[in-house]
């Protein structure tokens, strides 16, 4: 079996390759993230690697979320109304980075 990783990255860290599709309005809010973080940092930031860190936070955050928070989302994932703006976004990658 070959193996696809470095030798160097430790045993522990499991990798695998997903194929995820974005809802338009996501993606794109995900691809200016992505710009401000490139543009900021003078770094090079793949999509999965901005998707990986918002993921993560995200689950982060979960565990400082009050009943109302959850509520709120659930109407919006039912209704499927879910939108954001630029701020909340931006704040976002603020408090993280």
């Amino acid at each position: 079996m070959i193996n696809k990783y470095s030798s160097s990255e430790p045993k522990s860290v499991q990798r695998s390759k997903k194929s995820i599709t974005l809802e338009k309005e996501i993606e794109t809010k995900v691809r200016k993230t992505q710009a401000r973080l490139i543009e900021k940092t003078d770094q090079n930031w793949s999509l999965s690697s901005v998707l990986n860190m918002l993921v993560s936070a995200g689950l982060q955050q979960t565990k400082k979320m009050t009943k109302n928070d959850w509520q709120k989302i659930k109407k919006g994932v039912e209704s499927k109304t879910i939108s954001f703006d630029d701020s909340m976004i931006s704040d976002f990658v603020k408090k993280i980075s």
